[in-house]
């Protein structure tokens, strides 16, 4: 049975939309105002499992509607998603301090939307399965006020208790700190650092699984260990996923000076206890920090020279922040990413850049017009077959879609990018180019 929404909103159009985008994840159910949303929660009572709320309305307004939630017991645990036209830091800093989960702002992407929602759910979810797993833990549980993770102490607990527990397979934690915190507070005030640490706690919740810890160690630092890891690779990709989110920031009330860096360790052989792994992904932190920020490194591994790089390479032609985020994400460490905002960028690389090409992403997601000319440009290049070129268009736009087959692209991808799918189409791609690890 799908979960249930409710959507607040007095635009009839704004609530249309959001149906359409989540009618196969949930049941959508629409109110006009606070007093008609006060009225379902009332009758749906522990039925509603996200509520999309919009902050100008008549009647009762979002603000007020927030206000009254502390006090409702249909109301108070159910997350808050604030959809809205205002990009007032004030107006944002105000719904947190109301208890809103998250803040999306209008016009609206849809994958962003959605991304943010499937976030706040998943770290719902957590924060209900860390309840449930505490009645069986012997140590006392005690979470974050703040972001609903686990506190300092029973974060090493519990890491200290599944370490103890394994069985000689992989673990690996990462500690993970906010670059440029304290120009938050130093500039906004700590209302708004307190809305930067709940946005980045759901965020991090949201990307591991139930069976890893995640919990809020310090001020602005964060651990999750991941348990029973297949390999390496997987939790390099989780830390690049989670850098470049917060690099790119698709649509995310944070100042764009805030990234994150984090430190790797794994355990060894003879099982490591949780002191020993922070100490080595703690200093693993230092580096990254020391390198410039906004990277990730793991203890006792040297980083790749970039002055040096000599892996396959692929070019990211877009300036869609949504899009660039998911592709550096996804890409894989063994071949490098490099980004291009517009054509001009390309003609800027070196003859050995070109050479390690062996794909390309062009994005005409975001354009209006025919996009004949631009492929036609692509063309043109002579460094880059278009059978190593993956088209990325909007979803529904018929027009991008036969202009890029008529091109002859190797593949298409649409927004929202399916994630599975686009490993599973970029793994084949590279290993058709026999490009292995």
């Amino acid at each position: 049975m799908n979960n249930v929404m409710l959507v607040v909103d007095d635009q009839v159009i704004n609530r249309e939309i959001l149906k359409i985008l989540f009618h196969s994840e949930y049941e959508v159910i629409e109110a006009e105002n606070g007093k008609e949303a006060l009225e379902i929660l009332e009758s749906c009572r522990g039925n509603i499992d996200i509520v999309l709320l919009d902050l100008m309305m008549p009647e009762l307004d979002g603000f007020q509607l927030l206000d009254k939630r502390k006090n409702l017991d249909s109301f108070r645990n159910v997350p808050v998603v604030v959809i809205t036209g205002s990009g007032n830091m004030e107006d944002q800093v105000k719904t947190f301090e109301l208890g809103a989960n998250d803040f999306v702002t209008k016009p609206f992407i849809p994958e962003i939307v959605k991304s943010r929602v499937n976030n706040v759910m998943a770290s719902t979810r957590r924060i209900q399965s860390i309840e449930k797993e505490a009645k069986k833990l012997k140590i006392k549980s005690e979470l974050d006020a703040m972001t609903g993770l686990y506190n300092k102490t029973t974060t090493e607990l519990s890491m200290d208790e599944v370490l103890k527990a394994g069985d000689g397979k992989l673990d690996v934690l990462m500690v993970i700190d906010i670059d440029n915190f304290k120009s938050v507070n130093d500039t906004s005030g700590h209302q708004a650092g307190d809305h930067v640490i709940k946005i980045i706690a759901d965020l991090i919740s949201g990307c591991f699984r139930k069976t890893d810890v995640v919990g809020r160690v310090g001020g602005d630092e964060f651990c999750a260990l991941m348990v029973d890891v297949p390999s390496m690779d997987i939790a390099y990709e989780k830390a690049n996923e989670l850098i470049q989110t917060m690099r790119y920031k698709p649509n995310l009330a944070i100042p764009e000076y805030v990234t994150l860096s984090i430190g790797l360790a794994q355990n060894g052989k003879n099982r490591s206890s949780y002191a020993e792994l922070f100490k080595n992904a703690d200093s693993a932190l230092y580096l990254a920090k020391g390198g410039g920020k906004a990277q990730y490194r793991e203890y006792g591994v040297e980083p790749v020279d970039s002055s040096s790089d000599n892996r396959p390479a692929a070019i990211l032609l877009s300036n869609n922040r949504s899009v660039c985020s998911i592709i550096h994400a996804l890409v894989p460490a063994h071949v490098s990413v490099i980004e291009a905002l517009e054509f001009d960028d390309l003609q800027k690389l070196s003859t050995e850049d070109k050479a390690k090409v062996v794909l390309m992403f062009a994005d005409v997601s975001d354009k209006n017009d025919d996009t004949a000319e631009y492929w036609s440009r692509i063309k043109s290049l002579g460094w880059i077959s278009m059978d190593n070129v993956f088209a990325v268009c909007k979803e529904g736009k018929v027009s991008q879609y036969m202009r890029a087959l008529k091109s002859g692209v190797a593949d298409m991808l649409t927004t929202p990018i399916d994630v599975a799918a686009f490993k599973r189409r970029l793994a084949a791609h590279l290993a058709k180019c026999g490009i292995k690890k």
